[in-house]
């Protein structure tokens, strides 16, 4: 279920660079909103429950997709993930700011989800200092990511934008392995 889950999730960005290198903008922008959206419904089919954040991806491939069908130009719709990551940074600073990172706020909920024999483990004390800490990092990988991809939006082939796109997924992996080994 996670290679399939991964693979949906994949699947609208490289449909779009393909359809938009051979048929077209137009193609690619509508072919990309088509597949979120049944990822969307495909997420809700498996885990048998509607999940708000999983909206994400196809709200602002939506909106920017429409952006770029109107100006004519694919930039916009290349944001995307810049959008999310700026917006994904400044969720995590506004919880550390406010004193509760938030891994560490969401541990509990996460932590109950766990089976039963495994329970306690994401509440320990020494778990919640690494949710902190990775929590911390994350903003800045998400800052970094985003800029990374705008910049390769603006200067490079749809290829390079898929491949700094799909890079921001061990970026991540890294970093909380890499926090978690520290």
């Amino acid at each position: 279920m996670t290679l399939t889950f991964l693979l949906m999730t994949l699947l609208p960005i490289i449909a779009f660079a393909i359809a938009d290198a051979t048929a077209g903008l137009k193609t690619g922008v509508v072919l990309a909103i088509v597949l979120s959206i049944a990822l969307c419904v495909a997420n809700w089919l498996i885990l048998g429950a509607f999940e708000p954040i999983s909206l994400i991806e196809p709200v602002f491939f939506i909106v920017l997709g429409l952006i770029s069908l109107r100006v004519k130009n694919s930039i916009y719709f290349k944001f995307q993930p810049v959008v999310v990551n700026v917006l994904s940074a400044l969720l995590l600073a506004g919880f550390q700011i406010a004193g509760q990172p938030f891994l560490v706020r969401w541990a509990p909920a996460m932590d109950k989800l766990m089976p039963p024999e495994k329970q306690g483990i994401l509440t320990s004390p020494a778990i919640l200092e690494k949710l902190s800490l990775i929590s911390h990092a994350l903003i800045y990988v998400f800052l970094i990511h985003g800029a990374w991809v705008a910049w390769v939006a603006l200067k490079k082939s749809n290829w390079a934008w898929v491949a700094v796109r799909l890079a921001g997924y061990p970026l991540l992996l890294g970093t909380v392995v890499l926090v978690m080994l520290l």
